[in-house]
C-alpha cells in the first residue's frame, strides 16, 4: 500500500489498519511521519524526471532529502533492484549517509533493516514484495569500484566535494541501467567545479532544488544563526548559507571582459614575432598519488604586432595534454613546423594539430619559451639534441599568483587578443575558451584543478615585458627577428 492512496492516515479505521500487513504498516507510519515535517522542497515529485540535484546552503536539509528518498525507493520496488550511496569519503558514507542522524539507518524503521553490514557498507532493506533490496555505499576515492556495479537509483551526496567527480560521475552512469526508469539524485553545497555547473545547466529530465540554510531555522539553533551573521553578504556566505552557484571568475585576478576578439573575417596582422611557452609535466613522473592522474603539458603561441604604436599579442593557439617525454619532444617539432599566415586558397594553421602539408608562406614560431627548472630542464637539454634550442625561463621566487598579477597590467590594459569564432559570433574559438577559464578563474595554488594554461601564459608575457617587446605604453617594438614583409593574410581558423 501507497501512502499516495490515502488522505490521512488518522482517518483510517482501526480495523483496517489491522489488515495491513505489518511491513506495510512501518511503511504507512514512516511516510505519515516524514510528508507531516518535511518541507516541500524535500519532497522530491514522483514522476517527470531522472536526473534531480539539491544545491543548497549548510543546514538545509540535504542528506535527510536524500536518505528518505533513495530509502523509499528502495523499499516500494516491486523487482527490489540494487541501489548506491555514493559520498565523499569511506566516513562519509559510513558516519553521515548511513550511520548519521539524518541517515538510511535513522529514517528506515528498524523492522524493515534486514542487515547491515558496516566494514563493505551495505544495508539491506526488506521491500514491498518482502525480497531484500541491497543499498551499497561507495565514496568518490575510488571510482573504479563502480565498473561492474548496476543500480536502479543512485544517490550522490555532495557532489562538490568529491575527489574524483568526473571519473565517479561517469563511472556511476555507466552502471545506473536497471529497471525501467533509474534515476540519480545528487546533493550538495554548491561550489564551482565543472560537474556542478554542467549538471545546473538546462536539460530536459532534469530538476534542480536550491535553498538556503535560512529555509531550516525551525530546526537549527539560535546560536549557529548567530556564528553566521559574518557571513552574511560575503562570497563564502552566498555559496555555503545560500545555496548559491558562485561563477568561479567573479573572484579571478583576470577578468574575461579584459580580452579583446581579433574578427573572425580579418585578415590577420603582420606579426612581428612569434613564441611558444611550454609549462611541461612528464606522465612517468609526475602522476598525482592522491587522484592518481598524471599532470598536463600545456603548450600556448601567442603572436606579437602593433597597433596605433602600442604593443599587442594575439593567441594562435593553444593545447594540454598528458605526453611522456618521447610524445612530447615530437609535438613540440610538429608545432615548430607550424606556420601562422597564409593566402586566401589554401589555410595552413590547424591549431592543435599543426600543419597538414608543407610551409608554403606565413610565419613560423620564433622562440620557445620553458621554464627553468624540474621536467623543463629535461626537455630543453632533449631539444638542444635535436637542434632546437629554447629560452630558459626563470621566474625568480615569484609563486604562480605573484607571476599573474604581475602580468595583469597587459589584461586590463586589453593588450591581449583571442581569434574570433566563426560559428558563435562575439565569443572566441572554442579551443582557447579553456585557456581563457584558467585564466579567469585562477587566485592561488590550489584554486582550480588544473593551472597549466596559467603558467604557460604567465611565463610567456612575463618574459615579453622583460625583453621589451611588450609594454604598456607606446613604443618601438624590437622584434626577435626582421619583421616578414608587409603581406595580405587571411584568418586560418576554420569554422
Amino acid at each position: 500500500m501507497k501512502l499516495e492512496a490515502l488522505d490521512d492516515i488518522d482517518g483510517l479505521e482501526v480495523a483496517d489498519l489491522a489488515k495491513l500487513p505489518s511491513d506495510a504498516l512501518h511503511y504507512l507510519l514512516w511516510q505519515t511521519r516524514w510528508t507531516a515535517t518535511a518541507r516541500p522542497k524535500q519532497i522530491l515529485p514522483p514522476e517527470g524526471w531522472a536526473e534531480a540535484g539539491v544545491m543548497a546552503g549548510r543546514g538545509f536539509g540535504k542528506t535527510l532529502t536524500g536518505a528518505q528518498w533513495l530509502a523509499a525507493a528502495a523499499y516500494e520496488d516491486p523487482l527490489a533492484l540494487d541501489r548506491a550511496v555514493i559520498a565523499p569519503t569511506y566516513a562519509d558514507v559510513k558516519f553521515t549517509c548511513f550511520q548519521g542522524p539524518a541517515g538510511l539507518l535513522k529514517v528506515i524503521p528498524p523492522e524493515l533493516v534486514e542487515d547491515y553490514n558496516s566494514t563493505d557498507l551495505i544495508i539491506r532493506v526488506r521491500g514491498v514484495t518482502g525480497k531484500p533490496v541491497t543499498i551499497r555505499g561507495f565514496t568518490a576515492e575510488k571510482p573504479e569500484r563502480l565498473r561492474g556495479p548496476q543500480h536502479a537509483d543512485i544517490w550522490c551526496d555532495e557532489l562538490a566535494a568529491w575527489l574524483r567527480p568526473d571519473e565517479t560521475w561517469d563511472m556511476a552512469m555507466m552502471g545506473l541501467r536497471l529497471g525501467p526508469a533509474p534515476r540519480v539524485l545528487w546533493t550538495t553545497t554548491p561550489k564551482p567545479i565543472d560537474l556542478v555547473r554542467r549538471l545546473t545547466e538546462p536539460k530536459a529530465g532534469r530538476l534542480i532544488v536550491r535553498g538556503s540554510t535560512y529555509e531550516n531555522k525551525d530546526n537549527l539553533p539560535q546560536t549557529f544563526f548567530d556564528q553566521l551573521a559574518q557571513y552574511e553578504g560575503t562570497v563564502i556566505g552566498r555559496q555555503e548559507l545560500e545555496g548559491e552557484l558562485i561563477d568561479p571568475e567573479e573572484s579571478g585576478i583576470i577578468k574575461r571582459s579584459w580580452f579583446r576578439l581579433w574578427p573572425a573575417q580579418k585578415p590577420l596582422p603582420a606579426f612581428d614575432w612569434i613564441v611558444m611557452s611550454l609549462d611541461t609535466a612528464f606522465t612517468e613522473a609526475t602522476i598525482d598519488r592522491r587522484t592518481g592522474d598524471p599532470d598536463y603539458s600545456a603548450c600556448t603561441v601567442w603572436g606579437g604586432f602593433s597597433v596605433e604604436g602600442s604593443s599587442h599579442v594575439l593567441l594562435l593557439d593553444c593545447w594540454q595534454d598528458r605526453l611522456g617525454m618521447p610524445e612530447l619532444i615530437a609535438r613540440v617539432k610538429k608545432e615548430l613546423n607550424v606556420a601562422y599566415g597564409d593566402d586566401q586558397d589554401t589555410a595552413l594553421i590547424k591549431p592543435m594539430f599543426g600543419a597538414a602539408k608543407p610551409i608554403t608562406s606565413g610565419r613560423k614560431v620564433d622562440m620557445v619559451i620553458i621554464e627553468d627548472k624540474g621536467s623543463g630542464i629535461s626537455l630543453r637539454q632533449m631539444l638542444d639534441r635535436e637542434g632546437i634550442t629554447a629560452y630558459a625561463y626563470n621566474p625568480g621566487r615569484a609563486d604562480k599568483l605573484s607571476r599573474l598579477h604581475i602580468v595583469s597590467p597587459i589584461f586590463a590594459r586589453r593588450q591581449i587578443w583571442l581569434p574570433e569564432s566563426d560559428k558563435y559570433p562575439k565569443r572566441p574559438r572554442t579551443w582557447a575558451d579553456p585557456l581563457v577559464a584558467q585564466l579567469c578563474s585562477f587566485t592561488g595554488g590550489g584554486s582550480i584543478k588544473h593551472d597549466d594554461f596559467v603558467d604557460s601564459t604567465t611565463q610567456a608575457i612575463r618574459l615579453l615585458m622583460d625583453k621589451g617587446l611588450l609594454s604598456a605604453v607606446k613604443s618601438q617594438q624590437k622584434p626577435l627577428h626582421e619583421p616578414a614583409p608587409p603581406r595580405v593574410v587571411v584568418n586560418p581558423y576554420s569554422a
